[in-house]
């Protein structure tokens, strides 16, 4: 299994390939267990996606025929260090070194729920956001990532669109619900 997270597209025209973090499943806390923040950063924020479970085998997929390719979908919270990520400096351009991603709690992935369209996302973290009808690009990310890999049941596709973005810090509770059911929830300790 791998977890394929693109952070953007590229862009073709300026020559830079697609930003793409590839998370070891030992990085994934799941089944509501508390995400323990390790100490190789003091600044910590926690973004969340839309992940989509891939239920089939393959390579070179159009745009057209990706939805065949996924039928589960979840929450899921990257946490992030932001001393590494940003360099100390708040830069634009982010350094996302295997430190800032393979760490255990990485990644805190929600329960499954069948494929379907995103009618309500509320997120109750330290700050709290409600969205209505969100799409990520996920047709898109599985053309992009099946081009130079085979994509294969059980994957996990992350599109580059991240729902929301908070800081957050040991003490904080964060629980998200997908269409009104609740998906995700942990302790940051």
């Amino acid at each position: 299994m791998k977890i394929l997270e693109l952070r953007d597209f590229g862009d073709k025209s300026k020559g830079e390939m697609p930003t793409l973090i590839i998370t070891t499943d030992s990085s994934v806390t799941r089944d509501n267990r508390p995400v323990f923040l390790p100490e190789i950063s003091q600044r910590w924020c926690c973004e969340f996606s839309v992940a989509y479970l891939i239920s089939r085998l393959g390579k070179s997929i159009s745009e057209k025929f990706a939805p065949r390719y996924y039928d589960m979908m979840t929450l899921c919270a990257r946490l992030i260090p932001l001393d590494i990520v940003e360099g100390g400096s708040g830069e634009a351009a982010l350094n996302w070194t295997p430190w800032a991603t393979a760490f255990d709690g990485a990644m805190a992935m929600g329960a499954w729920q069948e494929n379907g369209a995103i009618k309500a996302i509320d997120i109750a973290a330290p700050q709290s956001i409600s969205f209505a009808n969100a799409m990520p690009p996920i047709d898109k990310a599985i053309k992009l990532l099946s081009k130079n890999m085979i994509i294969k049941t059980g994957d996990v596709v992350i599109p580059p669109a991240p729902l929301y973005r908070c800081d957050i810090s040991i003490g904080d509770h964060v629980e998200a619900r997908l269409n009104g059911e609740e998906v995700l929830k942990f302790n940051v300790k």
